[in-house]
């Protein structure tokens, strides 16, 4: 292993010394220097920094109307007569943009900012991620909630491109926010998921109601304690949105709601239990749910780990529901009493740094499904004292592609 590791680290100092090649033809026009490497890359100076771009990267990214469509916003080249190994054989730089002539004799133009957004300097790939990607998130437990749960208007939401971008932006940090001063009507919730974009359908439904329902398919139709857990872990790819309209609040005790960020908890054991960790990350378990649903009979079985995480050990998604663990453990014997072990330590810190609130009536709490835990306690359920919820999922797909128009929109920046 030693030495298939020096191997690589001696082919990745290789590929670095051919790209960045100081053997290259500089010259200068005004106060501008750049360059023409004589490799693989062109390497040029934009705002004080010294940049490198790959000559195939480059013509891949040609901005022309003969390789890139400009109202789709879509690369157009045909790739089946794409040369890797073209090269530049003049550049030429002014104040916002440079002009490649490529060996071929085609030109390519790019502005000078366009290319500096997307250069390969660590700290310009986090300023993309940051501004453009993803939002980056901000870990918490109980004792922050109240800090980090902004409250929101439904009307502004409804009405204001800014509080929009607001809201989306908070509840992509944070994973949880609350809209109030929702309309006392069922299709209420259809207009906030409407300014994001589309709902996500389920075997239960574009939405659901949440309340006491004898004989029901679905736990959370109970009222009796709701463990905290994610929804629909059963979906290979499953709701990442959760909004839940609080229309009629039960006005006896109980019935509040308790929430857990799991990237905290997953980050504490990480630090803490590293073993049991790894035991939630590497381990796929089977989630399951059966039943019929408005005439629909599902069987729903997928499999996954609680904790799944990327490649950088960043956490992406997690999956936890005691209803809704199948029987099946699809792994070596071996594994089953220390994957316990894990589970019940992952349960316990979730409750440890729970937040415990109670919804008002006429406010929708909205949260992220892949990344917070949620349950309900037990309430007293009677003719003259209900709990009536009206939910709807959205993909996170659909919120990160509103955020990201809404900032082009309000920024008036052409990011692509």
């Amino acid at each position: 292993m030693l030495l298939i590791k020096r191997l690589r680290n001696t082919a990745l100092h290789r590929l670095k010394r051919e790209l960045l090649n100081t053997n290259s033809l500089s010259f200068r026009t005004g106060s501008s220097y750049h360059s023409i490497e004589s490799q693989h890359a062109i390497t040029l100076e934009i705002n004080g920094e010294t940049l490198t771009f790959p000559h195939v990267w480059l013509r891949d990214n040609c901005q022309c109307h003969q390789c890139f469509h400009s109202t789709a916003k879509s690369r157009i080249l045909d790739w089946s007569k794409f040369d890797l190994n073209s090269k530049a054989t003049q550049v030429h730089k002014d104040e916002n943009f440079v002009r490649v002539t490529w060996d071929d004799g085609h030109t390519s133009q790019y502005r000078l900012d366009w290319l500096k957004f997307r250069s390969f300097t660590k700290k310009n790939q986090q300023q993309y991620d940051t501004e453009l990607y993803k939002p980056p998130k901000v870990t918490w437990k109980g004792d922050d909630f109240q800090k980090i749960c902004s409250t929101n208007d439904y009307s502004e939401i409804i009405s204001n491109d800014k509080a929009l971008y607001k809201w989306l932006s908070d509840l992509s940090t944070y994973g949880v926010s609350l809209i109030k001063n929702t309309p006392n009507d069922e299709t209420a919730i259809e207009a906030i998921v409407q300014r994001i974009g589309f709902p996500k359908q389920t075997h239960y439904g574009v939405k659901f109601i949440v309340q006491n329902v004898a004989n029901t398919s679905n736990v959370a139709y109970l009222s009796s304690n709701l463990q905290m857990h994610t929804d629909l872990p059963y979906y290979g790819y499953c709701p990442g949105v959760n909004l839940l309209h609080c229309l009629v609040q039960t006005k006896s005790d109980g019935g509040e709601n308790t929430l857990s960020d799991c990237h905290y908890v997953a980050n504490y054991m990480k630090e803490h239990h590293p073993n049991q960790y790894r035991m939630l990350a590497d381990t796929e378990i089977e989630w399951s749910d059966i039943g019929v649903e408005n005439g629909n009979e599902f069987y729903k079985l997928y499999r996954s780990p609680v904790i799944c995480v990327d490649k950088l050990e960043n956490v992406t998604r997690i999956n936890f529901s005691i209803p809704q663990r199948g029987s099946h453990f699809p792994g070596p014997i071996e594994l089953v009493r220390p994957w316990y072990e894990a589970h019940s330590l992952f349960f316990e810190l979730n409750r440890k740094f729970s937040a415990k609130f109670k919804v008002d009536t006429g406010s929708i709490l909205v949260f992220d499904n892949i990344r917070l835990l949620h349950g309900r306690n037990q309430y007293e359920d009677r003719a003259n004292n209900i709990r009536k919820l009206i939910g709807a999922y959205v993909d996170w797909d659909e919120v990160y592609s509103r955020l990201r128009a809404l900032k082009v929109k309000l920024e008036k920046r052409d990011y692509y």
